[in-house]
């Protein structure tokens, strides 16, 4: 071979021999996710991986099992335990590997082959005649700039997804967290409800033995027993559904799925967010249309990149050699070409156009569906407020009155004790439906922060939260 034919082929042999040296960095991109959700999560995301930081991240939730759990623990447990997000940041590592593949070369090929005398040629006189080649896909050298691009929008694009993913389980875990304490309270004043139209019953029946009240009137005062007693076991139904609900997001199990919650639903803030802030807020910090935006731009790299390449697909550049018979050795440069007379490449081309297209429309399909999720999880929210302050400043001090009203009347012998139980079972009925209304309210709220990425869409404010009713009574 030329010295001139060594000095061309020296760049892409020196590409394969660093390209060969490539490494697969253990962190994937991890620290990236992490870094996204500083300013967007107060809980801290931990990958396990074998590792010594597993047993501190398994100490942290037993740790915070011990103790009533809070919205905020839930989700931290959540986020050190649940095994479906564990496996989904394994998705960073096959991205991050598709990365470092994108920059490699594929590896030459070794090609030998001999040629044997017949037997009546003289077999035994002459040595076998030997062939070789070293061959390499001098193209791969052309678009690897271009590949690498494709695969780190790929890696950019996983990395969002994950970090979104992440978002998800959170707004998950406290909206289950909510449902859990909002199911709890249900449950106690049902049971109070339960208690009280016993206590109703035991009473009529002994009105009835005496002979005060008829057969109908006892049989009344049944069916109302009856009917708090199914909504009763509904609600204890409704603790075991929520807890369980709370249990698989959070990853547990066995002794561990013994924790008790702690604290109230937190009372509703002074004001609710503008819509034309909520849908810019969603708009600009969601990190599933940042995905989305993401993969638009692979597919538009891709589509150069196919489009480029289209016509020269495969052309190999290498090394020949023959060892003759007579023992001397022929060596010189090999050129292979895929010449494009049958596939000059568009189907390919018009593939990665459509697959563009649609990935943009898509996109903008997704920022269409927030927009409109935003707004109706805003109007839940200020529909919830709405019935909350209806019940908080209206119907709770109604009932109130009432149940002082007739507990006045009751002692000056003026009314009977069934009507001052049952505007007690009324007093009641309105709580639970307050309770649900606040409910209602945080759930909307967590949604509209789920939209816009992890982000507050509510203004602070340095008013006093807003007053709160008391308990059943």
């Amino acid at each position: 071979m030329s010295a001139r034919s060594m000095k061309r082929l020296a760049p892409l042999v020196m590409a394969g021999v660093l390209a060969g040296c490539a490494t697969v960095p253990p962190e994937a991109g991890f620290p990236d996710v992490q870094k996204r959700l500083e300013d967007r999560l107060p809980q801290r995301a931990a990958w396990n991986r074998d590792s010594a930081a597993d047993a501190e991240a398994a100490k942290a939730v037993a740790t915070l099992l011990e103790k009533p759990l809070t919205a905020d623990g839930a989700v931290q447990v959540a986020l050190l335990n649940n095994p479906g997000l564990q496996a989904t940041y394994e998705d960073l590592g096959v991205a991050q590997a598709d990365l470092v593949q994108a920059g490699l070369l594929r590896n030459p090929l070794l090609s030998l082959a001999s040629e044997f005398p017949l037997k009546g040629q003289n077999s035994g006189a002459e040595p076998p005649k030997l062939t070789f080649s070293v061959v390499a896909n001098f193209l791969d050298l052309l678009w690897l700039p271009a590949r690498r691009k494709v695969a780190a929008e790929r890696f950019e694009q996983v990395k969002l997804t994950v970090s979104a993913e992440v978002l998800d389980l959170t707004a998950e875990t406290r909206a289950a967290y909510l449902r859990h304490r909002a199911a709890l309270e249900e449950a106690r004043t049902l049971d109070q409800a339960l208690e009280a139209a016993q206590a109703a019953y035991d009473l009529m029946v002994r009105l009835h033995q005496a002979g005060n009240v008829s057969e109908r009137r006892l049989a009344t005062e049944q069916a109302v027993l009856e009917d708090v007693r199914a909504e009763s076991m509904n609600a204890a139904g409704e603790v075991t559904a929520t807890r369980e609900t709370l249990n698989r997001l959070m990853g547990l199990w066995g002794p561990q799925a013994r924790w008790s919650v702690d604290g109230d639903l937190p009372p509703l803030p002074p004001r609710e967010p503008d819509l034309t802030m909520v849908e810019a807020t969603v708009i600009a910090g969601n990190l599933k249309l940042a995905a989305a935006r993401r993969t638009t731009a692979a597919k538009a790299a891709g589509l150069g990149l196919t489009d480029a390449s289209r016509l020269w697909t495969d052309a190999e550049l290498g090394v020949g050699g023959e060892r003759e018979t007579d023992r001397s050795l022929v060596l010189g440069p090999s050129l292979t070409l895929a010449l494009p007379l049958f596939d000059q490449g568009q189907p390919a081309v018009a593939k990665a156009e459509a697959e563009y297209r649609q990935e943009a429309r898509r996109t903008l399909q997704l920022a269409v569906d927030l927009r409109s999720e935003a707004r109706e999880a805003r109007d839940r929210l200020v529909r919830a407020r709405d019935l909350a302050d209806h019940y908080l400043h209206t119907v709770l001090p109604l009932q109130d009155r009432l149940v002082g009203l007739g507990m006045a009347e009751y002692n000056y012998m003026l009314t009977s004790p069934f009507e001052v139980m049952a505007a007690r079972q009324a007093r009641l009925t309105a709580y639970r439906r307050y309770i649900d209304a606040v409910r209602d309210y945080w759930l909307a709220d967590g949604d509209l922060i789920r939209l816009a990425g992890g982000r507050q869409t509510i203004p602070p404010s340095n008013t006093n939260e807003a007053a709160q009713p008391g308990g059943p009574s």
